[in-house]
């Protein structure tokens, strides 16, 4: 693009040579540069997304997805997003990580509570590179965490089902005894309880996120024992269909499930981390970010109801309205104490509102709940 002045050799250049040489190589050097800066500033931030379970079971791993397109659309050419699902915890995703990073992407997002580990050993060795962990508690000098204060939804599902069953028993089926779990299954119970006091949560164990045959036969069972309405923590929806087929209400979790349930579908409660996901990126474009925990809930839509049933009666629906907006102007905290564990015990004590580190590593639970958590 750029040609030097010839210089004659064994001749010394004049004064007038020198001063033109030397002017010749400074306007050459500054076109040089702002070459550079222009082709360093088309680079596109390239970020790229980790899952768990693959993104056509619908769920946790499909709401990631759909705000991923959601920051492509958002940004345009000034990114460049890849993702993959299907990666198990542990060697896989530490694998996987490792091949993301030499890649070039600067920004990495695991996306699922198992992947917390594989992030914290793979940041170290790629400390220019940018990671956020979903749903974990482990912050690094380059690892960042995020999540969705999903609990408030389920809160406000649990006051839909206080209000409409009449066996005062409710199933849950749960995957994976780990505290975002465990968080959601006791706000749903504190919101159940705060209009149904005669009300429990029946919870069974799968040990799977989506093991359908599984989920299904589990809410078979809650129905079987008196369960009029059945929520779950899966991937799948299977659980949602069994209680379509048994006649009894559903919730559903992470994505609208009302498709699977078209007979007897309550609400569902869903996941929105588009807000989360632009900013992440935003900071990274303009060189603000940095390692920290975020949380988003209602105030952002981060978490939110939707797919109300045709048959689910108007004043269960303006409840419900009315609680969030009681949480909105910070009326409603859900985990204000005093609350008690199921064994008795203060769990919270009165006035008294757990830190974000604290709601991390919940890891027991509230009154009201029949079950256990293995250990």
């Amino acid at each position: 693009m750029f040609s030097f002045p010839q210089r004659r050799s064994l001749n010394t250049p004049t004064g007038k040579q020198e001063k033109t040489l030397s002017h010749q190589l400074k306007l050459t050097a500054l076109a040089l540069t702002a070459c550079v800066s222009l082709n360093v500033t088309a680079e596109p931030l390239k970020v790229a997304f980790m899952h768990e379970n693959p993104v056509g079971e619908g769920g946790w791993t499909l709401s990631h997805e759909n705000a991923r397109k959601a920051l492509e659309e958002h940004f345009g050419d000034a990114i460049e997003t890849t993702a993959l699902d299907s990666v198990a915890p542990g060697q896989d995703a530490e694998r996987t990580l490792t091949r993301l990073a030499r890649d070039g992407n600067d920004l990495i997002f695991a996306t699922s509570f198992g992947f917390m580990n594989a992030a914290q050993r793979i940041s170290r060795r790629f400390p220019k590179t940018k990671f956020e962990h979903a749903s974990g508690y482990l912050i690094g000098k380059n690892v960042g965490t995020y999540q969705v204060r999903a609990y408030q939804g389920r809160y406000l599902s649990g006051v839909a089902a206080g209000m409409l069953t009449e066996s005062n028993r409710i199933g849950y089926v749960a995957p994976f005894p780990i505290p975002e779990v465990v968080r959601g299954i006791n706000a749903f119970t504190l919101g159940l309880k705060s209009v149904n006091e005669d009300a429990i949560v029946d919870v069974i164990w799968i040990s799977s996120w989506s093991d359908a045959p599984r989920a299904r036969e589990t809410a078979d069972l809650l129905i079987a024992k008196g369960a009029d309405v059945i929520t779950h923590h899966t991937e799948t929806s299977a659980a949602i269909r069994a209680a379509d087929i048994a006649g009894v209400w559903s919730i559903g979790y992470q994505s609208d499930r009302s498709q699977a349930a078209p007979n007897h579908h309550l609400v569902s409660v869903v996941h929105n981390w588009i807000p989360i996901y632009i900013r992440k990126v935003d900071a990274m474009i303009t060189g603000t970010w940095e390692a920290a925990s975020e949380w988003v809930g209602i105030e952002e839509d981060a978490t939110k109801l939707v797919g109300w049933g045709d048959e689910v009666p108007a004043e269960v629906i303006e409840a419900v309205e009315a609680t969030r907006q009681q949480m909105l102007a910070g009326e409603l905290v859900v985990f204000e104490g005093p609350i008690s564990d199921n064994e008795g015990n203060i769990g919270i004590a009165t006035g008294q509102i757990p830190t974000v580190e604290e709601l991390l590593r919940m890891e027991w639970f509230v009154d009201g709940v029949a079950g256990s958590i293995p250990k």
